[in-house]
């Protein structure tokens, strides 16, 4: 696409660093890159911004490439709430199969005060549950590539609205987006791992 490439010498022009221009226009210095390097496109807001930071009219500057960003940011904005439908689900297929088979079969197995339904529903329990933490991983790698951190943009990106034109929130989340998908998915495990003792003690 030509708008990296637009991106890239503008900012250079005006010797601005990565860092310089994600925090003039409220994005991460990763997303800036992934811009640069045509991995992802920017939002409508963040092109509104560019162009008025650069002092270049929006149609000189994305030449063409808007419907393509448009385009993609359809269909992540899709995927994204395909995703977050499995990764429900399975989370409840995951609780409801363990607890199902625990009750169901009480027949005692040789490991440790286990019931043989234990043993089935644990079996059934962890993939179901690994699956949906991967679906949770791919919602958190959409989010990034989109430069997604509150719930209000979240929601936006999802209903294909407008994000906010301004978006001042500089949190934890927004500079260390990858460390924070890292914090999100070990909390997500500790809660997986929470809800499996929760339901063994219901059943035991």
């Amino acid at each position: 696409m030509e708008l990296a490439s637009q991106i890239r010498a503008h900012r250079t022009e005006r010797g601005l660093s990565q860092d310089e221009l994600a925090e003039a226009i409220y994005v991460s210095r990763q997303t800036v890159s992934n811009w640069e390097t045509d991995k992802t496109y920017p939002d409508v807001q963040s092109l509104l911004l560019i162009s008025q930071l650069f002092d270049v009219p929006l149609d000189e500057l994305v030449q063409g490439d808007v419907a393509v960003m448009r385009r993609a940011m359809e269909e992540d904005s899709k995927h994204m709430r395909q995703l977050s439908t499995a990764m429900v689900a399975l989370l409840l297929l995951s609780v409801a199969f363990f607890i199902g088979l625990a009750m169901a079969w009480r027949d005692p197995s040789p490991f440790g005060g286990l019931t043989k339904g234990d043993l089935a529903g644990l079996a059934v329990f962890a993939p179901l549950y690994a699956l949906s933490m991967a679906a949770a991983l791919r919602i958190e790698r959409i989010k990034l590539r989109h430069d997604l951190v509150t719930y209000r943009e979240i929601v936006a990106f999802s209903n294909g609205e407008p994000l906010d034109a301004e978006r001042s929130y500089q949190g934890f989340g927004r500079k260390h987006s990858r460390a924070s998908i890292a914090i999100k998915l070990a909390s997500s495990a500790a809660v997986g791992a929470v809800l499996g003792v929760l339901a063994y003690r219901l059943v035991g």
